[in-house]
């Protein structure tokens, strides 16, 4: 009897343990608009009507995600974390970890679907990874690497430096450092337009000088070609049918851009806003210490709806 009774005691532990590590499954088919928020470790997850329909509370310091070219997979990485996590969405679980130490800040899948950029800012690297997470190459930049774009039309990869005063490209066939060129300091945020011949970059300004601009360089030779006002910090852009748009943290503001690049919309939005994208033909931001998106009309700018989140959404992740 006392056998029967700790064998059902071992099951229901085992039991809990289990459930403890499985989510809400996610469907395939399923197109989502997703935060990654790192003050609670969590993701949530925002149907196509803008409704959440599934919460994961994950106990690991992750700051990003990555989607993976199957759109089941999906990355979690961090600073802290000694691992990158990998989980199914349809399982709604964690199917496997890649050890790739400390230092992570971001992760991006490369055009090819295969091939996979991991920022790292302890030895001032980029590391590329194939779809199993094992390392092909390590590429030395510039100090405190942080925001990474892909040129498509020279097969480049450009690496601003957060902790420097300059832009490291990379060429993609050889993994070799091509050409640096001279940015602002604590550049962060960028917006590749290969056939305009230009990569803006942004920033939060250096000790107590704020940044009030965002600089428009040649992304084929790294000249600086235009300053455009954009109080204060612009940190994020993006670019849709409708405008240019820019998301500057210091006034939580949405400013959206013609083609003349003057301004001709604005908008507060959220508290310290970080992150936004294009989703449903809308302009979706994230308010970090407000922990809501709001979605945007591109035309307007008004906010169309302001949707509850995890606390400190940090990032958007997108499956169309």
């Amino acid at each position: 009897m006392k056998w029967g009774i700790g064998l059902f005691l071992a099951i229901l532990l085992l039991t809990g343990c289990n459930s403890g590590n499985s989510f809400t499954k996610i469907n395939k088919s399923e197109p989502f608009l997703a935060t990654v928020n790192i003050k609670d470790t969590s993701l949530t997850f925002i149907d196509e009507n803008y409704h959440p329909f599934a919460k994961w509370d994950i106990s690991e310091p992750f700051t990003g995600a990555l989607l993976m070219a199957d759109k089941d997979t999906i990355l979690l990485y961090g600073k802290e974390m000694e691992k990158v996590q990998v989980y199914s969405l349809s399982a709604g679980k964690l199917i496997n970890s890649w050890e790739i130490g400390k230092g992570i800040v971001n992760m991006q899948l490369l055009r090819d679907g295969k091939s996979i950029v991991a920022v790292n800012q302890s030895n001032h690297s980029i590391h590329f990874l194939n779809a199993d997470g094992e390392e092909q190459d390590i590429v030395k930049v510039g100090k405190s690497p942080l925001t990474v774009l892909q040129g498509e039309q020279a097969n480049r990869l450009y690496v601003i430096n957060f902790g420097d005063i300059k832009c490291s490209v990379i060429n993609l066939e050889t993994k070799k450092v091509d050409f640096e060129f001279p940015v602002h300091s604590s550049s962060t945020g960028s917006l590749l337009r290969e056939e305009k011949d230009e990569i803006w970059i942004g920033g939060h300004g250096d000790g107590d000088q704020v940044e009030e601009d965002l600089y428009i360089y040649s992304a084929k030779t790294g000249e600086l070609k235009k300053k455009l006002k954009a109080p204060t910090m612009p940190i994020k852009f993006l670019e849709n049918a409708e405008g240019i748009f820019v998301l500057s943290h210091g006034t939580s503001s949405l400013y959206k851009l013609n083609d003349q690049y003057e301004e001709v919309k604005s908008k507060v939005v959220g508290v310290n806003p970080f992150e936004m994208a294009n989703f449903n033909e809308d302009v979706v931001v994230a308010g970090y210490d407000s922990d809501e998106v709001y979605v945007m009309d591109a035309e307007t700018v008004d906010v169309k709806k302001t949707i509850k989140v995890g606390e400190g959404p940090f990032q958007l992740m997108l499956r169309e």
